[in-house]
């Protein structure tokens, strides 16, 4: 899960700077990142999320997303 995590690290902290470098430059440009559980996707397959949590339906997932955006 070591990669899983560090990529989604590394979204979120280019995603913070490509922020920050529109609002310096003066850019009136909104950006959004979504970083959901672990999802459906056979990716996670034998992967145990405990109790507390399990894993995502990729269209609830899909739904919930887009209808943020809107």
């Amino acid at each position: 899960m070591v990669d899983y995590s560090a990529s989604k690290f590394a979204a979120v902290g280019m995603m913070d700077s490509l922020r920050c470098e529109m609002k310096r430059e003066g850019h009136n440009i909104n950006t959004t990142i979504v970083c959901p559980f672990f999802i459906n996707t056979g990716m996670f397959d034998g992967v145990s999320t405990g109790t507390l949590f399990q894993l995502l339906d990729q269209e609830y997932v899909v739904s919930r997303i887009v209808n943020a955006i809107r």
